[in-house]
């Protein structure tokens, strides 16, 4: 058993400041420290009550705004400061917002709630090879809490309350005094609890007074303590804690339960005009809606993005939205976001954002490709249709054409083409009600002889008699005779026999032609037709 530990400790803050990205913060910029591009002050956000910072996000601690400072000193300090007030209710969504993103990697997904900095417990031990390992792992979970726009301190353990430990003291200011977060053996676990800090355990508030008195700094120190002492210093929970946090006895938890619809929400608290801010905010409900769909098994065909406006006018629009829509349903959270930033680039918002929500109303059971040393059909098929879904997205759906045969056999008839759409895939195979077993085995081997469907299988059907040219003419081209031989630069000669085609009488649009397939005195072939009636040449295709 494997458990992460993903510590939030910026959370309060996080949960009221602004979704969006901060100007400037790309990769390899260098900016005067509380100045921007535009030498106005740098804008950055702290958490405040009536008269003291409680938090500060990493641009105002670098300014030298720090928890404990006083409202008046800190804007001296930090000119572009932003104080926030705690919100609890925007705290708890946030954290829950999290928790579903994270279900993306395991069902089992519990809230740790205490004194010290908010935490999500992910027990992985069963997914480990599924991700690539703990360190393929680890990465994805850190990149999937930055999407979502938090600050987070990640550890692992055999235990949850000795990951939730570790955590604690890679969040906390003494935490250089610590090397190794990562603990994979409960030998090495127990090594790593001893070192810690008494006053990283839940209960340490309540007994700290206690704890220094009688001369325990460490854990390993608590631990060594006589057990009847303990019990009657500080109660049972103190032993049942130490033996949790080592593996020596069960820790029974809840896990988080998702909602069994979706329908996120986010409130920007900034107006934003331009679809790349729209984007970074957009990525966490896409987060949540991957965490969801992997919890849910199941996968996605479209959704719908509503945007709240700000109301710039009298005649301006209240809400606005933004309907995605792809071939072969999915659940990657890149995809999609892909898809939604060409979207995007493509949209020309009507006024200011100030909201956003996502609905998901296109959910259908996911069927995952086959683990086989071969590739199958239906995985290229998968494959080719998200291709097609991102040059769709690129180039405009419009423009992504199929050709399909029609059942026509005038040439110009015989060949249409349409937007592409790829074939609809079919659910998972739920499981049937227990029948007989001979019915059973004769059904499945029904299926087994079903021949596989590709998206560009070609009906069976035999080839003409004669030959067909790879390039038609967009209108046939009237031609000149010479000697009653039909003339194309030079004099042609037919060199087959008559191939008759009449049909179209029932649209309004019948022809009766004869066609042959002729070539000049240089060998070049060409596909003419001359008209039943009038007797007239016309040229309709060249084949290479």
């Amino acid at each position: 058993m494997l458990w992460i530990a993903v510590t939030l400790p910026l959370l309060p803050l996080e949960a009221v400041r602004p979704p969006l990205p901060s100007p400037g913060s790309c990769e390899g910029e260098t900016r005067v420290a509380g100045q921007s591009d535009a030498g106005q002050p740098e804008r950055c956000y702290a958490l405040a009550d009536h008269a003291r910072i409680l938090i500060a996000d990493r641009d105002a601690f670098r300014l030298g705004v720090q928890p404990g400072s006083a409202r008046a000193h800190a804007l001296a300090l930090a000119p572009g400061l932003v104080l926030l007030e705690p919100d609890a209710a925007c705290e708890t969504r946030a954290f829950e917002a999290l928790a579903l993103a994270l279900l993306a990697y395991t069902p089992k997904v519990s809230l740790a709630q205490a004194q010290q900095s908010p935490t999500l417990l992910l027990e992985v031990g069963s997914g480990l090879r599924l991700f690539g390992g703990v360190r393929a792992l680890l990465a994805r979970v850190k990149a999937t809490v930055a999407g979502c726009g938090h600050a987070a301190r990640i550890a692992c353990a055999p235990t949850a309350w000795g990951a939730w430990t570790l955590a604690q003291a890679h969040a906390s200011a003494g935490a250089h005094a610590v090397r190794r977060f990562h603990v994979l053996k409960d030998s090495t676990l127990a090594r790593a609890l001893d070192a810690l800090p008494v006053t990283l355990a839940p209960f340490a508030a309540q007994h700290e007074h206690a704890l220094t008195q009688i001369g325990c700094a460490t854990l390993g120190d608590l631990r060594r303590l006589p057990r009847d002492g303990i019990v009657r210093r500080f109660g049972d929970d103190v032993l049942v804690w130490l033996a949790q946090a080592r593996g020596e006895t069960p820790d029974p938890r809840a896990w988080f339960a998702a909602p069994p619809s979706f329908h996120a929400s986010l409130e920007l608290q900034a107006r934003v005009e331009s679809a790349e801010a729209l984007l970074f905010a957009a990525r966490r409900l896409v987060l949540q809606l991957a965490g969801w769909l992997a919890v849910q098994y199941g996968a996605l065909s479209g959704f719908e993005l509503r945007l709240e406006h700000e109301l710039a006018s009298r005649h301006a629009p209240r809400t606005s939205s933004l309907r995605l829509t792809w071939a072969a349903p999915s659940r990657d959270a890149d995809h999609l976001l892909w898809l939604l930033r060409e979207k995007l680039n493509q949209t020309e918002l009507i006024a200011p954002v100030i909201g956003l929500a996502l609905v998901a109303d296109q959910v259908c059971e996911y069927a995952p490709p086959t683990d086989t040393l071969f590739p199958s059909p239906e995985a290229s098929d998968a494959s080719l249709a998200q291709l097609f879904e991102r040059i769709g997205a690129r180039i405009g759906e419009q423009n992504v054409l199929q050709l399909f045969v029609e059942d026509d056999h005038r040439p110009e008839h015989a060949m249409s083409a349409r937007t592409y759409r790829a074939p609809a895939r079919a659910p998972a195979r739920r499981q049937a009600p227990r029948k007989s077993r001979k019915s059973s085995v004769q059904a499945a081997a029904q299926e087994d002889r079903a021949p596989v469907q590709s998206a560009f299988d070609l009906p069976e059907v035999p080839l003409p008699a004669q030959p067909r040219p790879a390039w038609l003419l967009e209108k046939p081209l009237r031609l000149a005779t010479r000697d009653d031989r039909p003339v194309y630069r030079r004099p042609l000669k037919t060199l087959t026999r008559t191939e008759r085609i009449e049909a179209g009488w029932w649209d309004g649009e019948g022809v009766g032609r004869d066609y042959y397939v002729a070539a000049d005195d240089q060998g070049r072939m060409f596909w003419l037709y001359r008209e039943r009636i009038g007797g007239q040449w016309y040229l309709q295709g060249l084949f290479g």
